[in-house]
């Protein structure tokens, strides 16, 4: 498994797995957006996970508060239960690490048990819990990282 800064490349995946509604100019805009490693003055990075040649799901890692990043991971459909998940929550808490973050937190819709129990059973504690401006219930969890 290797993960990495989107490219041009991974297009292809991008439109099949998860936007298939956008064309290819539009998914390249994205990853040059992804690939700057910024957002609104704040740090963010954007990356693939590939086995095998197939990009197989995507990495979020941004700043959520000055001590806290924020960690999504979305394993394509086709791919998941395959442990790709928990490489990537690894690798995104270590991204943490080295940029001195002193926490990980993840903001997660509270009907998807799924990404709730994985989290949680990987040392994420539960925060708070809030409704979003689209009225969406999210469960805010965290868990400490720095030494």
């Amino acid at each position: 498994m290797i993960i990495r800064h989107f490219e041009i490349k991974d297009i292809k995946d991008l439109k099949k797995y998860r936007y298939p509604d956008k064309s290819d100019l539009e998914i390249l805009s994205m990853i040059n957006e992804w690939n700057k490693c910024g957002c609104s003055g704040r740090y963010f990075e954007m990356f693939t996970i590939i086995n095998a040649g197939q990009s197989v799901g995507e990495i979020s890692v941004y700043e959520h508060t000055k001590e806290s990043v924020s960690i999504g991971i979305n394993i394509f459909e086709p791919f998941r239960k395959k442990g790709f998940a928990t490489e990537a929550l690894n690798y995104a808490i270590n991204r943490g690490k080295e940029l001195k973050y002193e926490n990980a937190v993840c903001l997660i819709e509270k009907n998807n048990k799924v990404a709730l129990n994985f989290f949680i059973k990987h040392g994420f504690e539960f925060v708070t819990e809030f409704i979003n401006p689209k009225g969406i219930k999210i469960v805010n969890l965290k868990k400490r990282i720095s030494q």
